[in-house]
């Protein structure tokens, strides 16, 4: 039996612990049972890696086609597709990987509604704690997030973190600890955002009172904090489905793929709510 394989150069402690990656790989192999193939996962340390785990794949024959995920600029993965006619699905806007299949998520726009949101609440100081920088759905973020802080005439700042518990609450010690303390801060996922509500819940301070708290990714888990964290829900297993049915149309012999998936719908919570009845 084949396999459709994807490869996540990430912290091996981050996997089992981030609901995104756990839902979209959920919706990827629902998505590819009927047409039997199934998802084999690597956890690899650098996208160098993953390039020999590609090659590797394409000499053994292994694999029907790929995903790729987490794309960086000039990405290296992107030539060994190429070169070698791997048949692939980019996790991508079609302009950061030209000529080839992609499936892209609204970083840009989800962005600016998230400040948007922040500012009708009131706040002018918006922190955000960032995933890794390299990532270019991190940079295409970063750059929505200073231009909608400019539109606005807002104060933003950002600290960069790695998308896990520890260094999601090493970034919010960072931010409130110095010297222009957000009333809000904005988490690019879940674990970071639950991590820093550990730490104002340390220190003292009150959510939303104090500090309000906001996440890109939504999950049970933000439903179950004290208080409730409001988040962008992306529907992540339908976006694991639309990737693998891209990716059957790629093996089908379309080469001409280029889908965008659902806006997020945000789910507003506790963590923001107080701010309403004032500014923050």
């Amino acid at each position: 039996m084949k396999s459709v394989g994807l490869c996540l150069h990430v912290p091996r402690r981050r996997v089992p612990m981030e609901p995104f990656w756990m839902n979209v790989i959920r919706g990827i192999e629902d998505g590819l049972a009927e047409s039997g193939l199934t998802l084999l996962v690597q956890v690899v340390q650098g996208s160098d890696d993953e390039v020999v785990t590609l090659e590797r794949w394409r000499r053994d024959d292994s694999v029907a086609g790929v995903v790729i995920a987490d794309l960086l600029p000039d990405d290296p993965r992107l030539k060994v597709v190429r070169e070698h006619g791997l048949p692939a699905v980019i996790m991508a806007r079609p302009e950061d990987a030209p000529g080839l299949p992609t499936v892209a998520a609204h970083n840009a726009q989800t962005m600016s509604e998230a400040i948007g949101y922040l500012v009708d609440a009131g706040h002018t100081a918006i922190a955000r704690v960032t995933g890794p920088e390299r990532y270019v759905h991190t940079q295409l973020r970063s750059e929505a997030f200073d231009e909608a802080g400019a539109q606005h005439g807002i104060r933003t700042l950002s600290v960069e973190a790695d998308f896990t518990s520890d260094d999601g609450a090493r970034a919010t010690r960072e931010l409130i600890d110095g010297p222009e303390s957000p009333t809000a801060v904005l988490y690019d996922n879940d674990v970071m955002a639950l991590a820093g509500l550990e730490v104002l819940s340390a220190r003292g301070l009150s959510v939303p009172g104090d500090v309000a708290i906001m996440a890109w990714d939504d999950s049970v888990h933000c439903q179950l904090a004290h208080p409730p964290v409001t988040a962008f829900n992306h529907d992540l297993q339908h976006m694991g489905l639309t990737v693998a049915d891209a990716l059957l149309r790629v093996l089908d012999g379309d080469t001409d793929v280029h889908v965008q998936v659902a806006a997020p719908r945000l789910v507003e919570r506790a963590s923001t709510l107080v701010t309403r009845a004032g500014a923050a």
